[in-house]
């Protein structure tokens, strides 16, 4: 599983990536998705900058409060094509995304080994959203992989990770947020049943 990172920017408190993929931190942009009251991540120009720093390593776009929401409407059609319940045009705008950015990857190598880079000279927002795309459709059209994808157990989160775990058991997006929730709701629950 690729490395969690936390993020220390207050535009993000709570945020962290650990999907193990891209588009998987991207979609999980949006904390307590399935609950009554889901938070947006994205909520300006300003924290979409953090999340492109923490995820990958990019300088800033200085985004517009409608490409933020152009943004917003990609996540959320990856987001739903991912959990196989796409609606009409998810796909045109995954297509749409792709056909923006052209291919633009380097192979660079860092400490950790290799990994795909954005060139240099391609910092627009077009390109991000071609990087996101390409990620989910990666994944789109690898059956085996796709299917490793999960939906985290804790209650309301709805947070999606690859479950690359030896037995793919993995049940929670994290085991410091979701999985010691659920462990402290049983042993609370235990400890109220009444003795036999």
């Amino acid at each position: 599983m690729k490395l969690t990172k936390r993020s220390d920017n207050p535009l993000l408190a709570g945020y962290y990536t650990g999907g193990g993929l891209l588009c998987l931190d991207f979609v999980n942009t949006v904390d307590w998705r399935t609950s009554a009251n889901p938070a947006e991540f994205l909520t300006g120009g300003e924290a979409v900058d953090a999340w492109l720093a923490l995820a990958l390593d990019r300088p800033p776009m200085h985004l517009t409060d409608a490409a933020v929401a152009g943004l917003r409407d990609l996540r959320e059609a990856l987001y739903r094509l991912i959990t196989g319940s796409p609606r009409s045009g998810d796909l045109a705008v995954l297509n749409r995304a792709l056909g923006q950015g052209g291919d633009r990857r380097s192979l660079t190598k860092g400490p950790d080994g290799y990994r795909w880079a954005l060139q240099e000279e391609a910092t627009g927002l077009a390109v991000l959203k071609a990087a996101l795309a390409r990620d989910t459709a990666d994944l789109l059209v690898d059956p085996e992989r796709l299917a490793k994808v999960k939906e985290c157990q804790g209650k309301g989160c709805g947070w999606l990770f690859l479950d690359e775990s030896r037995g793919g058991n993995r049940r929670w997006c994290s085991m410091q947020s979701c999985g010691n929730r659920a462990k402290a709701r049983a042993h609370y629950h235990r400890s109220k049943a009444p003795s036999p």
